[in-house]
C-alpha cells in the first residue's frame, strides 16, 4: 500500500484553512488561467484532464538556470537528474530520458540530450516566455514514448502576431558560485504584415564551488572540478502575419562547450578533464490558417531541420562524436462538430540519421522513421468535460554494423504502436474540481537502450543494450545480440486529483500509479568491462506510484505562503527497486509583495533515500535554504527589474540521488545570483 505520511503533513498544514475559508470562483486565481501551447486545443489550465504547472513571468525569471532540469526542479513531481548545472534534465514522476518529451514550441529540440544523462537540452529558460509541463491526454500529440510527460519551451521565434510598437528586453545576470556571467536578449517588431524577432545569449561559468567534501581515493576539494562552461546562441525568425492567420521561418545556431564533473582529484595530476563541444544549427517553418469553415477552426503546419553534432573529449582527444540530422512534420487541423464534439486531429511524421563515430563510440549508427497519426477530442456534458485521444505510430530502428562476439551485423527493428486515453474534469461547483485521467501508451526503446555496447566516456561506464544476452564468469564477460531480447514498453497509467479554491487558499492534489509492462532501465551489473563499471539496459515489469501536493494561502493582500509535497515509489514487479529514483520533499515558501517589489524566503527538504536498487548505494537527506527579492523601477522609457536570490544559504552538502554521478557532483553551495532586466 502507498505510504503518502509526508506528503499528508503538507496537506494537514494548510488543511484548518482550507477547512474554514469561505468560497470564491475559479475565474479570480489569475495564476489558473494561463493558456496551455502544447495542450494542443490552447486550453487554461483549470481545463486540462492531466496535471499541468506553468512556468512565466517574475517566476521564470527568478527560477531561470543554466539547464532546463535545474530550472523546474522546484515544480511539483519534477526533479532534475543533476550532471552537473549544465546537463541536468527533467525527472519526472521517476521517469527520464526518453520518457520524457522535452520539446520547442511544440517541436522536438532535435539534439541528443535523451540518449545520455551527460548531454545537455539545447532549448534554454532565459530567452523563454513560458515553460509548461504536461502529463495525461495531451501528451500523445508529441509521441507516444512521452510516458512520464512532455516540457514544452514557449518563445516568439517565429512571431504569430505583429506589434504595434517594437519591443526589446535585455537581462544580465551573474552568480557567484561559479562566477558566472551571462547576457541575453530578444527583439521583436513589426512593419506592417510582416513580423521579426531575434534573441540570443551568452553564458560562461567557472567550476562551481561546493561545500568540502572527499572522493574514495581521499582528495578533497571545495569546487566541483571541471563544471565549467560557455554557451553563445543566437536565433533570428519572421513571419507574414494576416486576418486569415501567419506564415513564417527562423533559424538558430548554437555553440556550447562543458566540462563533464569529477570528484576531487589529485592535485599533482595536470591532466584535462572530460568535456562536451556541441554545434547545433536550426531551420523551422511554422504556419496557421483559420479558414473561418463552420467544422474547421484551424489548420497548422509545422516543419523542422535540425542538424547536431558533438564531441566528447577526455584528456584533449576527441574520443566519440555523436551527430544527428533530424527532419521532423507535424500537421493539424482543430474542428468543430455539430454533436458538440471539438477535437484536433494531425500527423506528426520524423526522419533522423543518428551516428556514433570514434574508437569510444558505443552505439551503432542508426536510421530512425517514425510516422504516426493521432486525434485528441472533448466535449462538455453539463459539469463534466470528457476529453479521449488516440495515437497509432510506426516506428522503425534500423542500425548499422552492429557488433557482438560472434561478428557484425546491421538490424532492422519495427514497431508498431498505438496508445490511447481517456480523462474527465468535474465540477463540483465554481471552486473546486475533481480529475482523472487513465492512459494506456507504448514506447519503442531508444536506439542507445537497445543497442548499446561500448564505453561511455561521459558517465565513465561499459553501456550494453537490451539487444545483447551478458554471461559473466571468472572473470570473463561474454555479449550476444539478441533481437528477442528487445520489446515495446507498455504504460497503464491512472491519475486523479481534485484542486480548488477556497477564500484566499488555492489548492491542488494529484495521486498517480503508472504499471509498465518490460520497462527498461539503465542497471548496474556488480562488475567492471574494460577497467569501467558495466551497466545495462534490462526490461522488467515495473509499478511506480506517488503523490504531488500545493497549497498556496494569500494571508493578507501583501502576504502568501505555499506549501508543497511530492513523492514517488519506484518497484520491480518481481521484488527490487529501480534506480536513481528521487526521494520525497516538502517545501514551504513566504512571499511579501509591496507595489514595487517582492521577496520569498523559501525551504526544501530532500528525503534520504534507502530503497535502492541492486549495486546502488542510498543517499542521505538534506534541506536548502533561499531568499530573492525582485524590483521593478522605471528610468525615462525603460521598465526595470532588478533581481537577486541566494541559494543555500546554510552552504549544506547534498547530494542527488537521481544524478548517475551523484558521489562526483554535489550541489552548488552558498550562492548569490544578481541580475537586471530591461524592457522597452
Amino acid at each position: 500500500m502507498l505510504k503518502l505520511s509526508p506528503l499528508a503533513c503538507a496537506v494537514a498544514l494548510a488543511l484548518p484553512v482550507m477547512l474554514s475559508a469561505d468560497e470564491v470562483s475559479f475565474d479570480d486565481a489569475r495564476l489558473e488561467r494561463i493558456e496551455v501551447r502544447a495542450s494542443g486545443l490552447r486550453r487554461d489550465v483549470v481545463e486540462m484532464a492531466g496535471p499541468v504547472s506553468v512556468l512565466s513571468g517574475d517566476d521564470l525569471v527568478r527560477r531561470t538556470e543554466a539547464s532546463i532540469g535545474e530550472t523546474l526542479k522546484f515544480e511539483p513531481g519534477v526533479h532534475g537528474n543533476y550532471f552537473g548545472p549544465v546537463a541536468s534534465s527533467p525527472v519526472i514522476r521517476g521517469l527520464d530520458g526518453p520518457r520524457v518529451q522535452v520539446i520547442h514550441n511544440g517541436m522536438s529540440t532535435g539534439d541528443v540530450s535523451r540518449e545520455g544523462p551527460d548531454h545537455t537540452i539545447t532549448a534554454d529558460a532565459i530567452t523563454a516566455q513560458q515553460i509548461e509541463v504536461l502529463r495525461g491526454p495531451a501528451t500523445l500529440l508529441y509521441g507516444s514514448g512521452a510516458i512520464g510527460g512532455v516540457i514544452n519551451v514557449v518563445d516568439n521565434r517565429i512571431p504569430r502576431t505583429a506589434l504595434a510598437q517594437p519591443e526589446t528586453v535585455l537581462q544580465g545576470r551573474f552568480n557567484s558560485a561559479a562566477a558566472e556571467r551571462s547576457l541575453a536578449f530578444a527583439h521583436d517588431r513589426s512593419a506592417e504584415t510582416l513580423a521579426f524577432h531575434a534573441d540570443g545569449y551568452y553564458r560562461k561559468g567557472n567550476d562551481y564551488r561546493v561545500p568540502e567534501y572527499q572522493s574514495d581515493d581521499g582528495f578533497r576539494s571545495k569546487r566541483l572540478d571541471n563544471s565549467w562552461s560557455e554557451h553563445q546562441v543566437l536565433n533570428l525568425g519572421s513571419s507574414h502575419v494576416a486576418d486569415w492567420g501567419f506564415a513564417g521561418i527562423s533559424y538558430g545556431f548554437i555553440s556550447s562547450e562543458y566540462g563533464l564533473p569529477e570528484g576531487p582529484q589529485d592535485p599533482l595530476e595536470n591532466e584535462d578533464g572530460e568535456l562536451i563541444k556541441l554545434n547545433q544549427q536550426r531551420l523551422a517553418l511554422a504556419a496557421e490558417y483559420r479558414p473561418q469553415h463552420a467544422r474547421w477552426e484551424l489548420v497548422t503546419a509545422d516543419l523542422a531541420f535540425t542538424d547536431y553534432d558533438h564531441a566528447e573529449y577526455d584528456d584533449g582527444v576527441a574520443e566519440t562524436e555523436f551527430t544527428s540530422k533530424q527532419w521532423e512534420l507535424r500537421v493539424t487541423g482543430t474542428y468543430l462538430l455539430d454533436s458538440g464534439w471539438r477535437g484536433i486531429v494531425g500527423y506528426h511524421g520524423t526522419m533522423r540519421d543518428y551516428q556514433a563515430l570514434g574508437d569510444e563510440a558505443f552505439t551503432p549508427n542508426t536510421d530512425t522513421d517514425s510516422h504516426a497519426l493521432f486525434v485528441l477530442q472533448e466535449k462538455s456534458f453539463g459539469d463534466l468535460k470528457f476529453e479521449f485521444g488516440s495515437r497509432y505510430e510506426r516506428l522503425t530502428q534500423n542500425a548499422t554494423e552492429v557488433e557482438d562476439v560472434l561478428g557484425v551485423r546491421d538490424i532492422r527493428d519495427p514497431f508498431h504502436l498505438f496508445s490511447w486515453s481517456l480523462g474527465a474534469v468535474y465540477q463540483l461547483n465554481g471552486q473546486h474540481q475533481l480529475t482523472a485521467a487513465f492512459s494506456q501508451a507504448q514506447r519503442a526503446p531508444a536506439a542507445n537502450e537497445l543497442y548499446a555496447n561500448g564505453i561511455h566516456v561521459g558517465t565513465r561506464s561499459y553501456d550494453i543494450g537490451t539487444a545483447y544476452r551478458v554471461t559473466h564468469s571468472n572473470g570473463q564477460t561474454e555479449i550476444l545480440s539478441d533481437a528477442s531480447l528487445s520489446k515495446a514498453e507498455k504504460a497503464n497509467n491512472v491519475d486523479v486529483g481534485v484542486r480548488g479554491q477556497l477564500d484566499q487558499v488555492h489548492y491542488q492534489l494529484n495521486l498517480f500509479y503508472n504499471q509498465i509492462e518490460d520497462f527498461a532501465y539503465l542497471s548496474n551489473l556488480g562488475f567492471a568491462i574494460a577497467g569501467f563499471d558495466a551497466y545495462q539496459y534490462r526490461q522488467d515489469d515495473a509499478r511506480l506510484q506517488g503523490a504531488e501536493a500545493s497549497v498556496r494561502w494569500q494571508l493578507a493582500p501583501d502576504h502568501q505562503l505555499s506549501l508543497m509535497g511530492d513523492l514517488v515509489r519506484a518497484r520491480l514487479k518481481d521484488g527490487g527497486n529501480l534506480p536513481r529514483i528521487p526521494p520525497f520533499r516538502l517545501g514551504a515558501e513566504y512571499q511579501y509583495t509591496a507595489d514595487a517589489w517582492s521577496a520569498q524566503l523559501g525551504v526544501m527538504h530532500h528525503g534520504s533515500q534507502n530503497k535502492v536498487a541492486d549495486n546502488e548505494t542510498a543517499t542521505d537527506s538534506y534541506t536548502l535554504l533561499e531568499a530573492s527579492v525582485n524590483y521593478h523601477f522605471s528610468w525615462q522609457q525603460w521598465e526595470l527589474m532588478a533581481f537577486a536570490k541566494a541559494q543555500n544559504l546554510t552552504n549544506q552538502l547534498a547530494f542527488v540521488h537521481s544524478s548517475f554521478i551523484k558521489e562526483d557532483a554535489p550541489l552548488a553551495g552558498r550562492n548569490l545570483t544578481v541580475g537586471l532586466q530591461l524592457r522597452f
